[in-house]
Formats: C-alpha cells, structure tokens, sequence
C-alpha cells in the first residue's frame, strides 16, 4: 500500500543529495591515519650509531661506503664537466642534488666514530670525507669544506701516513692529502 504524500514532510532530492554530499565530505576530513609524523618517529639513537658491526652487517657497510665513494668519484666528474663548459644553470640543478645527496647518503654514512678507527672501514672513510671535501670545493662551499678538513683532523690525528685516494685516481698520505685540501678550498 502506498505512503500517503504529505507536502511538509518531503524534501526535494537536490536538497537531500547535498546534505548527503555535505556529510560525506565531512565524514572524510574526520578519517585519522594512523601513521605518526615523521618528524615525530624516533631516530637512530647514539648507541646504534656508535656500535661497531661485525660479520655481514660490516659487509653491507663497506659496500655502502664503497658505493658512495664511486658514486661521489662520478659526481665529481659531473662537476667538472658543467665548470669547463660553464653551464651555470646546470651546476645550480645540479649542486642543489648534491647537496641532497650528501645529507641523505652521505652523512648518514659517515655520522659514527667507530668506522674511522674501524681497520676494514677507515681507510674508505676517510677517501669519503676527502670525497665530500673536494665535491664542497667544487660547490664553492669552503667554509662546508673547512668543517669536513677540521673532521678530517680530529678523527684520523696520529695516522697521518695512512694512504688515501686524494685526489680522485691519485694516492697519497693523508697529511699530505690535508695539506692539499687547504691550498685547494678557496680555488673552488
């Protein structure tokens, strides 16, 4: 049997679908995520960055910091290239990916003591600090690279015979590889 009308009791059905549209889109902004901010997550806390490692994780670390090395020895290259043709544009672009690179991989990398004292990871930590020294160099960033030589110093004082890959393709003791990286920094 069918309803009887009644003119005050119905809606129009614009009217209906809005508030039906109006309460869904209300309902949307109340969805919470359950994902913390990320500024909010913890980190790596001083004792994980300051183990040593050992076995396969040691492993994966040397071929990280190899990784980079190689990766850094191209950036290098790159950098050259765009300084001798003189493509401004380009080294912007590309020191702004540098620069990201640096803090996102590099850094990271580099942020223990352990591995500067480490006997199967000091020797590519420190071509890494060089590396990233020569690239700050090539960025015209010497005060940057003036904090890396100063790390450089303090972390490997008393080993300064130890041979290093500076500049890229050469070896040569790390003192006298320091000594370079001064005379080098205002050249850029």
């Amino acid at each position: 049997m069918p309803e009887p009308r009644t003119r005050g009791l119905r809606r129009p059905r614009s009217v209906a679908g809005a508030s039906l549209l109006l309460c869904a889109w209300l309902a949307a902004g109340c969805v919470v995520s359950n994902h913390a901010p990320p500024d909010l997550l913890p980190g790596d806390t001083a004792a994980e960055d300051s183990a040593p490692l050992g076995g396969e994780a040691l492993t994966q670390r040397k071929h990280e910091m190899q990784r980079a090395y190689t990766d850094m020895a191209h950036f290098h290259d790159t950098l050259a290239s765009l300084q001798f043709r003189r493509d401004k544009n380009g080294l912007v672009q590309f020191g702004e990916f540098l620069d990201t690179y640096l803090g996102t991989h590099v850094d990271p990398l580099l942020a223990g003591e352990w591995q500067s004292r480490h006997p199967e990871l000091d020797a590519i930590d420190a071509n890494l600090r060089f590396a990233k020294a020569e690239l700050l160099i090539q960025l015209r960033s010497p005060r940057r690279a003036q904090a890396v030589i100063d790390e450089i110093e303090r972390r490997f004082r008393g080993r300064e015979q130890m041979l290093v890959d500076y500049p890229f393709g050469e070896q040569r003791p790390l003192g006298d590889g320091l000594e370079l990286l001064r005379s080098r920094k205002w050249q850029g």
